[in-house]
């Protein structure tokens, strides 16, 4: 996952919205854990579910937020989200070795610990 300065970029002026974007992510990420265990469904689905959303929030946003929307605005700025998630996608996959490397040992722990049990 991209952290906030692979959103923001480095720039000291944009530190707190970086660090205010960072908690409210790390919240939102718990809370759908919980329910994903308390609906006992997986992580693609929630991944599907959490992009439904995010494309449905976004059209709320510009129908909200326009003085006056219409289609080709929509579309538009279903263009700019389609964007924005290529780049959030493009960084991600820059640590894309780390993550493996990390979720390896999450994973090789967790078995210790089950031979342990």
């Amino acid at each position: 996952m991209t952290g906030p300065d692979g959103l923001f970029g480095e720039d000291p002026e944009v530190a707190k919205l970086a660090e205010e974007f960072e908690r409210h992510g790390l919240a939102l990420y718990e809370r759908v854990c919980a329910y994903m265990d308390e609906a006992e469904i997986g992580e693609a689905f929630v991944a599907a579910l959490l992009l439904d959303a995010a494309i449905k929030m976004r059209m709320a946003a510009y129908g909200m937020g326009v003085e006056n929307p219409s289609v080709a605005g929509l579309k538009l700025d279903l263009d700019r989200l389609r964007r924005e998630v290529d780049d959030v996608v493009r960084q991600t996959k820059k640590g894309a070795e780390d993550y493996i490397r990390l979720v390896k040992q999450a994973r090789a722990e967790a078995e210790l610990e089950d031979k342990r049990e």
